[in-house]
């Protein structure tokens, strides 16, 4: 694969993360950072990597790219880590499903993703099916890393439970064989995951923040794009416009790859287009945001966010903006 010049990576980062699976205090992480915060960038280009040069097998699967169906999704993606590519699965023969007839893996995998809507039954086969194979990527002789991005996809305890609580199971039971490491976006849905009480991942995984991007993303960025362009920007008012934006490294991007495309060094003018087009999509107009208090687009912000407005944290954000208001 060729290296991406724009990739920040973050190789100590996830070294850390590696190590701390493999102390064994911890089997599985959950990190948490609301979306376009460069989690699955990082997953993809930095943990996997080094993984895989740790020796770990490794399973990746983001559920945000697959919110219809996210099961077979997942449960595909297990069961070619413990079967291999091109194989036909042991347990399909056992069972006698589509593709243990000399008929293609793919068509069998088409074929268990149907049937599992097909009832009860059906459903606990598949759950049987997942033990079955943890139990074989347990019995290898690497240890295997299973990366989900965007977990709380599961969060419906309705339509998911079954297939959370056998996972909780099996990794439970293979823990010191198979890792685990969780990313979401959503504090609500990952609440409703890992902190309720009846809920099948209650008090399973450590639940720690996704650290922000700082300033050395941005020497990063503009050493890229000098590379890119044969052109310098200022420091300092990249340093500005990457907090103006709230420190996510996706708009950030976006302001970069703009300025590439027109050919400009115009910081300012890009960052103003960039905020415009987030609220444009966003289909909120900013002229109904401005009517707004700043206090109520304090609120609304910790709302948008999934935060709690009643936190301290957000109270004390609410009173910044109360006293400011009041200066004004």
């Amino acid at each position: 694969m060729a290296k991406d010049p724009w990739h920040y990576p973050r190789t100590a980062l996830a070294d850390q993360y590696l190590k701390t699976l493999g102390i064994g205090l911890s089997k599985s992480l959950v990190l948490f950072a609301q979306r376009r915060m460069g989690k699955t960038e990082f997953l993809r280009k930095d943990l996997l990597p080094a993984a895989e040069k740790a020796g770990y097998i490794t399973i990746y699967v983001s559920l945000w790219e697959s919110r219809e169906d996210p099961k077979s999704i997942l449960l595909d993606a297990i069961r070619k880590a413990a079967e291999g590519e091109g194989v036909i699965p042991g347990i399909w023969r056992r069972l006698g499903w589509p593709g243990s007839k000399g008929v293609r893996a793919h068509a069998g995998t088409i074929g268990a993703q149907a049937s599992w809507e097909q009832g009860t039954a059906e459903a606990s086969d598949h759950m049987l099916d997942l033990r079955q194979w943890m139990n074989t990527l347990a019995q290898k002789k690497n240890p295997t890393l299973l990366l989900v991005d965007e977990i709380q996809t599961l969060a419906d305890e309705k339509r998911y439970g079954a297939l959370v609580a056998a996972l909780r199971s099996a990794l439970d039971k293979h823990g010191d064989q198979i890792k685990a490491i969780f990313t979401g976006s959503s504090s609500e849905g990952l609440r409703r995951m890992f902190q309720m009480e009846k809920a099948p991942f209650f008090q399973f995984s450590h639940q720690i923040p996704f650290p922000q991007l700082g300033p050395e993303f941005v020497q990063h960025m503009l050493r890229a794009f000098a590379n890119a362009t044969q052109r310098q920007l200022n420091e300092a008012e990249a340093w500005q416009a990457f907090t103006d934006l709230a420190l996510v490294p996706e708009h950030f991007r976006l302001m970069m790859a703009n300025m590439v495309q027109l050919g400009s060094t115009d910081i300012a003018t890009a960052l103003e287009e960039v905020k415009m087009a987030i609220q444009e999509s966003a289909e909120y107009p900013p002229s109904k945001w401005a009517e707004l208090t700043p206090i109520d687009q304090a609120v609304l912000s910790i709302i948008a966010e999934g935060q709690k407005p009643y936190a301290q944290e957000s109270r004390e954000l609410i009173a910044k903006r109360r006293r400011s208001s009041q200066k004004a």
